[in-house]
């Protein structure tokens, strides 16, 4: 580890490696510091959805942020997506990619009709999707059922997550930034220009910038508190079969896929039936939870219970693999990306709500054009600045 750099990054999920890369791409001088390995937590134990949209069907987008803001956002998870998948094809970077869509379903006639709002606003707007009733799911998916319709959007992909974050991390050490594995940050100290960023094991790097990439795992970190008040925990579960038969296979499409308000998201990956979500189910909803090894297991068999349900085929089928990550959630659901207020040279990007996949790219590069710049470009910047989270 050097003694001194420009520009400290402490965390080396999908959030700080980005942004490691397009501080490095701009010139700057970059050491990011992480307490264990790249993409060992959340970044590398999702299941590996490239989305366009949110959780919430668009509908209900609209309905949070209004008419005008709601296209803007889409149109940043929009950019995110197409340079992300640039970014993967151009760096030949192996993660297992698969663009062929991914697929909304209804579990109830209630979800069916707000699907059919999300694709009227869709249609109203230009944005390409396409409506399938239950016929059209059946023809497309033959192995579910109870499914009352869906949405599908052409352009989702799927990855293998932690692949694809120690390749975007290769591209940005290969562009001169520093990438320190197993190096746990106890304290910053300081102020601009001089900040010094100690380790738990004693050693120091002095920074003139420090940035916060820590999702909810390092909000102690920061001297305003504000990360502590504003970024809240909770656990994802997600549990999968071993491979299964290749004629079995074939009859799954490899779509990102998802229903119940993508409250449970399902995909195959390397032949094997791979199904998260459930949190809603247990009391708690697994919120304040830091602890990613071990795992609920009331979850684990609300999940199989599903899978059986939705596709009878896996009614005999074991699940023998089970993991978990922590995540980083907000109040109104978006991220935090910008300066931490009453802190000059502190910044943040963290707190994705689970989609970091959908955000992160645009915002680490938007976070760079901050930090050598003075200020984003994109319009929908200003729904992520951290001083909207400030107490009133």
């Amino acid at each position: 580890m050097p003694e001194r750099t420009e520009v400290a990054i402490i965390g080396g999920g999908i959030a700080g490696i980005v942004t490691a890369l397009h501080l490095s791409r701009r010139g700057v001088e970059v050491t990011l510091l992480e307490q264990g390995e790249v993409a060992a937590r959340a970044s590398g134990r999702n299941d590996g959805q490239l989305l366009l949209g949110l959780g919430e069907h668009y509908n209900r987008i609209h309905g949070q942020f209004g008419s005008d803001r709601a296209p803007e956002l889409w149109a940043f998870l929009q950019e995110n997506h197409d340079a992300l998948l640039r970014e993967i094809a151009e760096q030949g970077i192996a993660c297992d990619l698969i663009q062929k869509g991914g697929l909304r379903l209804a579990e109830t006639e209630h979800e069916w009709s707000e699907l059919q709002q999300a694709a009227e606003l869709l249609r109203s707007e230009g944005k390409p999707h396409e409506l399938r009733d239950t016929d059209a799911v059946r023809e497309y998916l033959p192995l579910g059922t109870g499914f009352f319709g869906g949405l599908f959007l052409a352009e989702e992909a799927i990855v293998q997550p932690a692949d694809m974050v120690r390749g975007l991390a290769g591209v940005a050490h290969r562009q001169g930034a520093r990438i320190v594995e197993n190096a746990q940050v106890s304290e910053i100290s300081g102020e601009a220009g001089e900040f010094t960023v100690t380790l738990r094991n004693g050693q120091s790097l002095a920074a003139s910038i420090v940035v916060h990439c820590t999702s909810a795992l390092g909000r102690e970190l920061d001297a305003s508190g504000l990360l502590s008040r504003a970024i809240f925990p909770f656990r994802g579960q997600i549990i999968a079969t071993d491979a299964l038969p290749d004629p079995l296979v074939a009859q799954f499409p490899d779509y990102a896929m998802s229903s119940n308000f993508c409250y449970e998201y399902f995909r195959m990956h390397r032949g094997r039936f791979v199904i998260g979500g459930k949190r809603w189910s247990v009391p708690g909803e697994e919120q304040h939870l830091v602890d990613d090894t071990s795992h609920n297991e009331q979850i684990s068999q609300n999940l199989i219970r599903y899978a059986r349900e939705h596709f009878p085929v896996l009614a005999e089928t074991p699940f023998p693999h089970v993991w978990t990550g922590i995540m980083a959630g907000t109040p109104d659901g978006l991220p935090l990306c910008g300066s931490l207020p009453g802190q000059p040279g502190v910044f943040a990007l963290l707190g994705f709500n689970g989609y970091g996949l959908g955000f992160a790219y645009l915002a680490g590069q938007s976070l760079a054009e901050m930090i050598v710049a003075g200020q984003g470009q994109h319009p929908a910047l200003g729904m992520f600045a951290p001083r909207r989270l400030q107490p009133s």
